[in-house]
């Protein structure tokens, strides 16, 4: 597993920067749908590490320095090599979503070479597992690319740059907006674990907080907004001391009941009343 040699993708980041910073693009608000399906994602989240302390250990561990992290250049590296301790991986890669046009933009990678790098600089399609995963706002693997139809338009670049499995988790905010791409790759076919592969997911929840914070997202998004920066700050402010009985299970809670906040206002409010 590579967790060394890790490096950002100067270029391309600031551009993705730029474009946060500068209002060129929006997230679109999230749909009430959305927001009550972060509400059951947290509620089993919580009881996942309720039932797995070792796992919220583990993520405490990969997790508790992320709100301190002082740049995002900084935080990009320590973001994909908690992913792959996490999820293992002999290559990988962090994506941001441009918010003026909804592609992916490679960032920041590890172990691949120009010719992977120049190939999936900007994913706009589908048929990539981080594309796959961005359209369904879900984690998704593949075992084997080589079994896997719908990886079959990208099979040469990844026989070139030596994978042959992969998993891709959504680095997501509070509401559910997708922010990011960490993908993981293997030499050989391999699934992690369902284990592994949930608290990866965990992982993904926080380091997408971090992740958001550091972007600059514009305000105004949407009903869940306001409340949404006081969690922000609530969890991520470096200024906040963590005490030691509290713990992630507590913090995912936290998420859950603001997100079930969010969800109810959306709703009253009806889909005619969002922001367009």
């Amino acid at each position: 597993m590579l967790t060394t040699g890790i490096q950002n993708l100067p270029e391309p980041l600031a551009r993705t920067q730029a474009a946060y910073h500068y209002g060129t693009g929006r997230l679109a608000p999230a749909s009430a749908d959305r927001l009550a399906r972060r509400v059951e994602h947290f509620a089993s989240s919580v009881q996942f590490v309720l039932d797995d302390p070792d796992a919220a250990r583990r993520l405490h561990a990969l997790t508790k320095d992320l709100r301190t992290v002082p740049r995002l250049g900084t935080l990009l590296p320590q973001v994909l090599r908690g992913a792959m301790t996490l999820a293992g991986g002999d290559f990988g890669n962090i994506q941001i979503v441009d918010p003026a046009t909804g592609s992916l933009r490679l960032v920041t990678q590890a172990g691949f070479g120009p010719e992977f790098l120049d190939y999936f600089a900007v994913v706009e399609d589908v048929h990539s597992t981080c594309g796959r995963a961005a359209r369904q706002g879900a984690q998704t693997a593949v075992a084997d690319i080589r079994a896997d139809p719908g990886f079959t338009p990208h099979r040469e670049i990844a026989a070139a740059a030596g994978f042959r499995a992969v998993q891709s988790t959504p680095l997501v905010d509070y509401a559910g907006h997708l922010i990011g791409m960490v993908s993981t790759h293997f030499r050989r076919p391999h699934r992690p674990s369902d284990r592994d592969l949930r608290i990866m997911e965990l992982f993904a929840d926080f380091a997408g907080e971090a992740l958001t914070r550091h972007l600059g997202r514009p305000s105004g998004d949407g009903p869940a907004d306001p409340v949404g920066r006081a969690m922000v700050t609530a969890l991520l402010d470096p200024a906040r001391v963590r005490g030691a009985d509290v713990s992630v299970a507590f913090e995912l809670w936290v998420m859950g009941r603001m997100t079930a906040s969010f969800a109810r206002r959306a709703g009253q409010r009806g889909p005619s009343a969002q922001p367009a």
